[in-house]
């Protein structure tokens, strides 16, 4: 897949952003928003696996 480079700058930000958010939430004990930050994270960072996928 031949994404455009700021598409791979926004989601390499979103990755960075969740996972600020999940130590933040970690580390005030809020288990909720804690998962839903690391799901979020997870999830961007499968779709900027794909978008830098080599040979597709």
């Amino acid at each position: 897949m031949n994404a455009p480079a700021w598409r791979i700058w926004l989601v390499v930000a979103l990755v960075c952003g969740w996972g600020i958010l999940t130590i933040v939430f970690a580390s005030r004990q809020e288990w909720l928003m804690t998962a839903l930050c690391a799901a979020l994270m997870i999830n961007n960072g499968v779709t900027l696996w794909r978008l830098t996928r080599q040979g597709k």
